[in-house]
């Protein structure tokens, strides 16, 4: 459940792809969009938020396009995904990742930061790991975050931003299933 390219997979399947159509395309974008809205406004909507989220999204799927969509047909399969994954992202540090993976990532931790203090601790990993799969037991979930987090990241009570963007960076771009940063999303499952 590890590999590079289940982990690859597995973002197009629980991260991008909303609308669960088995490919990226302007209406996952738009979806996000109102999901990144309810959730910084913890469920209230806010039409100026939105205003701003549906242009960044827009924006990120025409960056995620140009880079992945190599057919040109509207649509990010699986393939192409991962292979934009490995042009541009693979073997390579966040801060030499394209701008449209940087935002997707900012905009990530912004949902799971749940109670917006800069962190990202053990319940709001909790809650992030819920939405995506079905645990029977949250000693799994919690197991998950000891063996991603660091001492130094125990200490500091989670997550900042840049650890986030850092983990994140090498679940994408680092071939090794040792990686603590395999665990950035929970325990994972294989996709199909």
């Amino acid at each position: 459940a590890y590999s590079w390219d289940n982990r690859v997979k597995y973002i197009v399947r629980y991260m991008y792809d909303i609308d669960n159509d088995g490919f990226l395309d302007k209406n996952d974008f738009e979806c996000l969009a109102v999901r990144v809205t309810l959730i910084e406004g913890r469920g209230e909507f806010s039409p100026e938020g939105y205003a701003k989220n549906k242009e960044i999204m827009a924006n990120l799927w025409n960056e995620i396009a140009e880079l992945a969509d190599f057919n040109k047909d509207g649509e990010v399969t699986v393939d192409e995904f991962k292979q934009a994954v490995q042009k541009n992202c693979k073997g390579k540090a966040f801060a030499n990742f394209p701008n449209a993976f940087k935002v997707f990532i900012g905009n990530q931790f912004k949902t799971i930061d749940v109670d917006g203090d800069g962190m990202v601790g053990v319940d709001e990993y909790r809650l992030d790991c819920i939405t995506r799969s079905a645990f029977a037991d949250v000693k799994e979930i919690d197991d998950a975050y000891d063996k991603l987090c660091t001492e130094e990241d125990k200490k500091a009570g989670g997550i900042n931003l840049a650890r986030y963007q850092e983990l994140y960076a090498q679940f994408i771009s680092n071939e090794d299933e040792k990686n603590n940063a395999c665990y950035l999303f929970g325990p994972l499952k294989e996709v199909q």
